[in-house]
């Protein structure tokens, strides 16, 4: 959808919201990822809108820079904005909300050169945690300015901090009010005995909850009546992106006895944030509290020394964790929530239970009556041992790990010096850190990461149910209104011995960096029709020799297969025999003098001319 430039008025700058509500247009016009010329009657205001081509060429561009910090800038802007153009494309009010690194929406990540227009017209939000407490609260720091820029630039941002006592809560929303930033206090310290006595005794807080706005001092922006389409109507969220309080609990007497046994208490652990609130006061309790001596001494001479899971001592039946979570969820008012997009995400990914779309639906209206937005968690800068995608050889047994048994492979840096991981994808190029050793840091560029992330069709797929859909394609699938993308940070990482300088060094001294000689053939246009689409793309031969499509319904559980009923052409491939009303996930692979490629994933929707 292109609409044309009145050669007699200037045309009016674009705002940022416009800019996405003409990107949604374009989106939803019949013919996906093409560029077509509007009647003069449907112009009406002066302007150029962002078509899905230009957008593309961008996204190639960004992809396109060389190594180095800017470098990575540019493919991480890539990245973040084929992602959204995918998924935008299936659903084009689906909302994307990347998580910290602000520089990224600025051109060459620089926040004095601007905006850069194509990646703020694509994402809706941009999240952030432990942002808001720092510098004196009058004059924002760097770090600070560049959120409240987004702020203005029509984005919903949202923050979270831990706050220790009732006068830093306080200053947290007087900032938050000022800066037009939407808050979500994790509650520690001191105040988490005040407002919660007996219950939470974590330092640092935790995002476990799903509190009551009314504790936590939200209830002035708490509205059950208001509707929240465009996140910009968004006053309060809830930041729940680990449902741990209410996963699995009929493993967790069995799980801390061995623990115990091990001589490392875990849930039992009342001090650490991954035990918060886990285990409380209970007249009859089978469990003692551990952690912090002092603090445990303290809650013991208090509380009594008979403690149980908090589930148990509320008399809630040791099968219904996954109901009682998502009653919870149902019963708050908040505007926006960030959850899971599955209930027990710590198993293994062949144990995993995604969230269903009826009980996704069922959280989208609050009780006061209002549309909520309901907002999965993906990270897309790290590879996580309990995903769907992780294979059995990219794990191995660690006892120091201290959250569980399994730690992610990863190239090492020593005495600065980088080698790549053993004996699996050179994609898990650094370590996390922290006390994350179940993550890796991902070369999220690498075509390999952007198929399992973003195009789907990876060689990768669950080790259970052999499904090879992008981790955005059953996001969008189990109908969520947006993605919250973690660790698009990680493109800045040059500590621990070089971070990111020490992998491209030793690459480019290798042969290469991983996956760089192999782009995806880009699709120019689809053009759906009475059971049938057309993929047009830069065909090497016209009789199909050496190219194979491989197609699913957008919403049916499994892998990609080979689509035999198809025609090739000069300009790409006819695919025939698809049933109207069914939107589809299609790409096309070729296989040429012993090299594979492929086309990018696209999306289209038959029946429609």
């Amino acid at each position: 959808m292109a609409i044309s430039r009145s050669s007699a008025h200037p045309a009016p700058a674009l705002t940022p919201i416009r800019r996405r509500q003409i990107l949604a247009a374009a989106l939803a016009t019949p013919l996906l990822l093409t560029t077509t010329a509007a009647p003069a009657s449907a112009a009406k205001p002066c302007v150029q809108d962002p078509t899905v081509a230009a957008l593309k060429a961008k996204i190639n561009e960004l992809y396109a820079s060389g190594s180095g910090l800017v470098g990575r800038t540019h493919k991480m802007q890539a990245f973040i904005m084929e992602l959204a153009l995918h998924a935008k494309t299936r659903n084009p009010d689906f909302k994307i909300i990347p998580q910290d690194a602000a520089a990224l929406a600025f051109i060459d990540g620089d926040v004095s050169k601007g905006v850069l227009p194509d990646l703020v017209s694509l994402v809706d939000g941009w999240g952030k945690e432990s942002l808001l407490l720092g510098g004196d609260g009058t004059t924002p720091t760097s770090e600070q300015a560049a959120y409240i820029a987004l702020v203005k630039e029509g984005l919903m941002v949202t923050e979270t901090s831990t706050v220790n006592s009732p006068a830093q809560l306080q200053e947290y929303y007087r900032r938050a009010q000022n800066w037009g930033i939407i808050p979500y206090p994790r509650i520690g310290g001191t105040l988490a005995q005040q407002l919660f006595p007996g219950k939470r005794w974590a330092q640092n807080g935790d995002y476990f909850w799903v509190e009551n706005p009314a504790t936590i001092g939200l209830s002035g922006r708490i509205d059950g009546k208001r509707n929240v389409r465009d996140l910009t109507d968004a006053r309060n969220y809830l930041y729940n992106i680990n449902g741990r309080p209410f996963d699995a609990w009929s493993t967790w007497d069995d799980e801390e006895a061995a623990a115990l046994a091990a001589g490392e208490p875990d849930r039992t652990r009342i001090t650490d944030s991954y035990g918060n609130g886990l285990l409380v006061p209970s007249p009859g309790g089978r469990y003692r509290p551990a952690g912090d001596a002092t603090v445990v001494q303290n809650a013991i001479a208090q509380y009594g020394d008979q403690w149980d899971w908090w589930w148990r001592a509320a008399g809630l039946n040791v099968n219904d964790g996954r109901k009682t979570w998502l009653n919870a969820l149902r019963n708050s008012d908040y505007d926006v929530i960030y959850i899971d997009s599955f209930y027990n995400h710590r198993a293994l990914p062949g144990e995993q239970t995604p969230l269903t779309r009826a009980e996704i639906e069922s959280l989208k209206r609050k009780p006061g009556g209002g549309r909520r937005q309901v907002i999965a968690y993906i990270s897309v800068g790290s590879a996580e041992q309990n995903r769907w995608y992780c294979q059995d050889d990219w794990v191995w047994i660690d006892p120091t790990n201290p959250n569980t048994e399994r730690s992610m492979k990863s190239g090492k840096i020593v005495n600065t010096v980088y080698s790549p991981p053993e004996n699996a994808p050179a994609w898990l190029a650094l370590g996390y850190g922290g006390n994350y050793a179940e993550e890796a840091v991902v070369q999220w560029w690498n075509p390999e990461w952007r198929d399992i992330i973003v195009n789907g069709g990876s060689p990768y797929a669950n080790i259970a149910t052999h499904d090879n859909t992008s981790s955005i394609d059953r996001i969008i699938s189990q109908g969520f209104d947006g993605a919250y993308l973690d660790n698009v940070g990680v493109y800045s990482r040059t500590s621990g011995g070089g971070g990111w300088n020490a992998f491209e060094a030793y690459w480019l001294a290798n042969g290469g960096i991983p996956g760089e000689d192999r782009p995806y053939i880009p699709v120019g246009t689809v053009k759906p029709g009475n059971r049938q689409a057309h993929l047009d793309f830069a065909i090497a031969s016209a009789n199909g020799k050496g190219y194979s499509v491989y197609l699913k319904a957008a919403d049916a559980q499994g892998p990609f297969k080979p689509y035999r009923d198809v025609n090739y052409d000069a300009k790409g491939v006819h695919i025939k025999g698809l049933t109207n009303g069914t939107q589809y996930l299609a790409y096309v692979q070729r296989v040429a003098g012993g090299a594979t490629s492929r086309t990018e994933t696209v999306s289209f929707t038959v029946g429609h001319r």
